[in-house]
């Protein structure tokens, strides 16, 4: 990518960006039912994620609104994983990219595949180019993504070692606390809660932190989780706000046909990583027994794509010390003139 300018990146972002969305929305026009789910879905969570911006990072949404360059990697991004998801679908190519091999992790089973193993690898890269983009950004006030390509390799080692422990860790606790509930049952989600809020407040600022402090890993990860705890005053409204519009808690109550349907969950996940996947349409959707569609999703994993590029310059710019105003210098008193 050395030799591509961010005018080509953008024409083939936005080319196959447009490609991705008439592909899902014919296979959407091809379901039957759930279109005002998911208009009502796009709707709310759109105006809420657009009055968070405004109310709670007004500096950062407005600069992500005047330098749209910065959202060419969520594009790239997004039409890569489509890629990747219909290439896992085809009769050819699933054969290798489907099976997988079996990993416990306490009660939770996880099938490692080569897909799974490429979309990790996609997330890292993303990772690290993005955040990489948003520091070369708050430090020169330059939006060209492709300035900050030539860090991907450098940092993409320590980018993935970071991503493995952090989700790692919400993995491993969450499989914990549900195992304990067959002994205190719906008890268990109240640590659950506690432990996604510590875990994201704890974590929010590792990655741009981690990736620029030199030494050894060990190091990147405590000035990392020491940046995020000692500014969290600065970010912990907003994060919260992201964690509840992602389905930090999800609740449902609802009639249908004489019958009330009541579901409520609680949803872990790590948001340092640009987490971008809203919980509340597929909840809502299994609630109502609905179909989801390709269309929505993806509209979806684009709203929050951006909010998370946002959270993360937000609390990048907020990580800069602040500049002093200093006093004006002092002139020199000049001596009389001599009569």
């Amino acid at each position: 990518m050395r030799h591509l300018n961010i005018q080509t990146l953008r024409r083939v972002a936005w080319i196959g960006l447009a490609t991705v969305l008439l592909v899902d929305l014919i296979a959407s026009l091809k379901l039957r039912g759930g279109t005002g789910l998911g208009l009502v879905v796009l709707v709310v969570f759109g105006f809420a994620v657009g009055l968070t911006a405004i109310l709670l990072m007004p500096k950062a949404a407005g600069a992500l609104l005047g330098n749209k360059n910065l959202l060419v990697p969520l594009a790239l991004m997004t039409v890569a994983g489509k890629l990747l998801a219909w290439l896992s679908a085809a009769p050819g190519l699933s054969a290798l990219l489907r099976p997988s091999v079996p990993l416990h992790v306490f009660n939770i089973g996880l099938g490692v595949s080569l897909s799974l193993v490429l979309q990790f690898a996609l997330a890292v890269a993303y990772a690290t180019w993005m955040t990489a983009a948003l520091q070369e950004f708050v430090r020169s006030g330059n939006s060209d993504p492709c300035r900050a390509w030539p860090i991907v390799p450098q940092r993409s080692a320590r980018v993935f070692w970071l991503g493995f422990i952090c989700w790692g860790v919400v993995m491993v606790v969450t499989s914990v606390l549900l195992a304990l509930m067959p002994v205190i049952q719906y008890l268990a989600l109240v640590p659950m809660v506690a432990f996604a809020v510590a875990w994201n407040f704890g974590t929010a600022a590792l990655l741009p932190v981690a990736m620029e402090t030199d030494g050894g890993f060990g190091r990147a990860v405590r000035a990392g989780v020491g940046a995020s705890i000692s500014h969290l005053g600065r970010w912990w409204l907003l994060l919260l706000a992201q964690m509840l519009l992602l389905g930090l808690v999800f609740f449902y109550y609802g009639r249908r046909g004489g019958n009330t349907s009541i579901s409520w969950s609680v949803n872990v996940f790590w948001t340092g990583g640009y987490e971008d996947d809203c919980k509340w349409y597929g909840k809502l959707a299994e609630a109502m027994k609905v179909v989801r569609l390709p269309l929505v999703d993806t509209l979806l994993f684009l709203l929050f794509g951006t909010f998370a590029i946002a959270i993360k310059l937000a609390i990048v710019q907020r990580l800069q010390p602040a500049v002093t105003s200093l006093p004006p210098p002092a002139v020199p008193a000049t001596a009389p003139a001599a009569l």
